[in-house]
């Protein structure tokens, strides 16, 4: 369930630091490489936002 959870805030755009803090990780690479998973829905958001920089 927490790796449920933590995903699907990330993807809502909490703040990786106040996830981290709600966990109760001391180590932001507990959060990052066990807890968060990156969707497919997650990369399509950030290269769209990507090419819009670019684009720009």
């Amino acid at each position: 369930m927490p790796y449920t959870f933590t995903t699907r805030i990330c993807e809502a755009g909490v703040n990786i630091k106040v996830i981290q803090d709600a966990l109760g990780h001391s180590d932001i690479s507990t959060t990052l490489n066990i807890y968060a998973d990156v969707t497919k829905e997650m990369k399509a958001a950030e290269f769209k936002g990507l090419d819009s920089y670019f684009k720009g």
